[in-house]
């Protein structure tokens, strides 16, 4: 997956005469991508032949069972291989992206990861080889603020909006603007 991305990522930055000269890369990128096509694949027919029992309640199962409320209809296994894909690329990306940030500012601000430190070792004791709990995790309330002041400082999935006046003086989101040509459609 990660190589398959890193790919994808380089061939949008390169002319179209480049992309055709690196046929080797687009092979890889082919076997990568069929690969990981037959993997999520593989995972949704298991799933679906053990639909009998009880099933974990979990994204995947809710994919597979979710009816549309208005056409009734339910998703087709291609697209719940394309959303799971989407799922993993962003989780892949957003985790490694936090993990990375908030490992950068504890090493540059000692005090803050000393005070981690010391409640990892608190909750989670000193015998490595013991997987933590879910509630053990809960009770890390330190190294959560910490996780989440790293998103607040730099953010792994930076959203920005705009405000525009809707003539009451009121600011409103900017729904009516078509980003193509820049003309507000109120305009038009």
């Amino acid at each position: 997956m990660v190589r398959c991305l890193d790919l994808a990522m380089q061939k949008q930055t390169r002319l179209p005469i480049g992309q055709r000269l690196k046929v080797r890369e687009h092979r890889q990128f082919q076997e990568d991508t069929t690969y990981m096509n037959s993997l999520v694949d593989k995972i949704i027919a298991e799933r679906r032949e053990g639909a009998e029992g009880e099933q974990p309640k979990d994204l995947l199962n809710s994919m597979l069972t979710g009816v549309d409320k208005e056409t009734g209809e339910r998703l087709d296994d291609v697209n719940i291989r394309y959303q799971i894909i989407t799922f993993l690329i962003a989780g892949h990306e957003t985790t490694s992206g936090l993990l990375s940030f908030a490992l950068y500012f504890l090493l540059n601000n000692r005090e803050v990861l000393d005070k981690a430190h010391e409640e990892v070792d608190r909750v989670l004791g000193d015998e490595l080889s013991v997987a933590p709990t879910y509630a053990q995790v809960r009770e890390l309330r330190y190294v959560s603020q910490v996780l989440k002041e790293s998103l607040r400082l730099w953010p792994t999935a930076p959203a920005f909006t705009r405000l525009r006046a809707n003539g009451s003086g009121r600011k409103v989101p900017d729904r009516q603007t078509d980003l193509a040509d820049g003309a507000d459609a109120d305009a038009a």
